[in-house]
């Protein structure tokens, strides 16, 4: 099996001393290795020409540093054009904390189940989990479930194995440093792609010293694709509301179910419009015509059932309008979100 695997490893300014610890472990038993070197200074040059000289390992270069995402992309489009005989890309962290063993486990997931995401799973429970990184992983995770009502164990794991037919999708994601590895979730998540967690050793070498990851300057970025991600969805909200109330309260008769259900379905579809202009690039583009037909018609039953719902608590309850609104919004985006989530889940 280890020659249908290519192993991609991002790497920049790296602990000699680990990578090539790593390195020695590879040697045996794969041949296709691809080490991204991102923009390392200069004097990791002998190190990375040894990898070529010594271990025949290819090695990509990028002049600057331009982040892990870039890397594990530029990867991937290598690999893509190199290697057309690979059935696995698997992407490993140069820091020697992904055990060999628990590589292959994630490559056997992904070869039997080719249309999916393999990620490997630390268990954060452990002693031995700096406490930086067991708080940045569980409010990660918990921010991601609460988000896409999707349960991950460990959402910023560098441990990944995919199918050349996946890859060609995730070299679409934006992002160049580790945000990247978020929105790869992100868009599995909103393209019905299953993501299988395999539980792995949870490994870290002298308190995880060596990690260039920053935990002020890179939290900020992953977490502003949080941010993004909801203004997509907020900002086009905010305008349908708005025009909603212009339209009822410049209506000559506003106290019939008509006028209600008429004014809803406008805001309604100027929503649907906004929200295709907002995340066309992010879902739309990448979605099967089925999917998105199936996406229109759950917008236009919500429509529907959340103006009459809207006219009875107005009318019969007497219940502020913009409350009613709100109020009938919130609950039936949960309800429909959640059922399509438990749909998406049988199918996956």
């Amino acid at each position: 099996m280890n020659d249908e695997i290519i192993i991609i490893i991002p790497s920049y300014n790296p602990p000699e001393n680990l990578f090539e610890g790593l390195l020695n472990k590879l040697k045996d038993g794969f041949k296709n290795v691809l080490i991204i070197n991102d923009g390392s200074n200069a004097k990791y040059n002998n190190f990375f020409k040894n990898a070529e000289n010594k271990y025949k390992y290819k090695v990509l270069k990028n002049d600057n540093n331009l982040g892990k995402g870039s890397a594990i992309k530029k990867g991937y489009n290598y690999a893509l054009e190199n290697y057309p005989n690979v059935k696995v890309y698997v992407v490993i962290d140069c820091d020697n904390q992904h055990d060999i063993d628990d590589m292959i486990k994630c490559c056997q997931k992904s070869i039997k189940n080719p249309n999916s995401l393999v990620i490997g799973a630390r268990n954060f429970d452990l002693e031995n989990v700096p406490f930086r990184n067991k708080c940045g992983n569980i409010l990660t995770r918990n921010v991601f479930k609460w988000l896409f009502n999707y349960h991950l164990n460990d959402v910023q794991t560098g441990l990944r194995a995919i199918s050349p037919q996946v890859a060609k999708k995730l070299v679409t994601v934006v992002g160049n440093r580790y945000n990247y590895e978020l929105n790869c979730l992100i868009y599995c998540c909103e393209n019905g792609i299953p993501i299988y967690e395999v539980p792995i050793k949870t490994i870290y070498i002298g308190s995880n010293k060596y990690s260039h990851f920053n935990p002020i300057k890179d939290s900020i970025i992953i977490y502003k694709e949080f941010v993004n991600y909801y203004f997509k969805f907020i900002i086009p909200y905010i305008v349908s509301l708005i025009i909603f109330l212009v339209i009822f309260y410049c209506w000559d008769s506003t106290n019939d179910l008509f006028a209600i259900c008429f004014t809803n379905a406008i805001s309604g579809f100027i929503l649907m419009i906004l929200h295709f202009l907002f995340n066309y690039k992010n879902i739309y583009k990448h979605g099967r015509v089925g999917d998105n037909i199936i996406y229109i018609l759950r917008k236009v039953l919500k429509i529907i059932i959340a103006g009459i719902l809207i006219y009875i608590l107005y009318n019969i309850l007497n219940i502020n309008l913009l409350f009613s609104k709100l109020i009938i919004d919130s609950i039936l985006t949960f309800i429909m979100w959640s059922l399509f989530q438990k749909l998406m889940s049988k199918k996956n």
